[in-house]
């Protein structure tokens, strides 16, 4: 069953704050699946998009390596930014600030309240949802991580 045309409107907006289309939409809505939370014509995992988050996580991390590495960066400066960049609080306020929540499938016990943790996992699904779907190719990664301002500073 295909999405219906207001939930493809909202994925075209959502797709627009990250900078990237996805070629898999199913990874897309997995990413926004929260645990818990219900979407008719998806094949949803128990745990929602707690395993892209896992994922997203991952690569984050790496890519802030990776780039303090390429800006000869010292190991304290690339675990001070990773510490700060990525940590659940970053991420939460990060979601928030981009509007993200009015995306995320919730679980209905929990009505349209997004919590942050639930935000920042969002926000990790979708770093690894972007990673899965351009085929493990860290390029896109980077203009998804710098449209959401995760990256290092100028």
């Amino acid at each position: 069953m295909p999405p219906s045309p207001v939930l493809a409107e909202r994925v075209d907006a959502l797709q627009r704050i990250i900078g990237y289309t996805f070629t898999n939409q199913a990874l897309l809505y997995e990413a926004l699946h929260a645990a818990g939370g219900f979407y008719v014509s998806m094949a949803a995992r128990r745990d929602g998009h707690k395993d892209l988050a896992q994922v997203g996580d991952a690569v984050l991390r790496m890519t802030l390596t990776l780039d303090g590495y390429q800006a000869r960066k010292t190991r304290l400066e690339i675990s001070d930014t990773i510490s700060s960049n990525a940590s659940n609080p970053n991420l939460a306020a990060t979601g928030f600030e981009k509007a993200l929540n009015n995306f995320v499938i919730a679980n209905p016990a929990q009505g349209r309240i997004i919590s942050k943790g639930v935000m920042a996992s969002t926000v990790e699904a979708l770093i690894g949802a972007v990673y899965i779907d351009s085929n493990l190719d860290i390029k896109p990664v980077r203009s998804v991580i710098d449209a959401l301002e995760l990256g290092w500073s100028a």
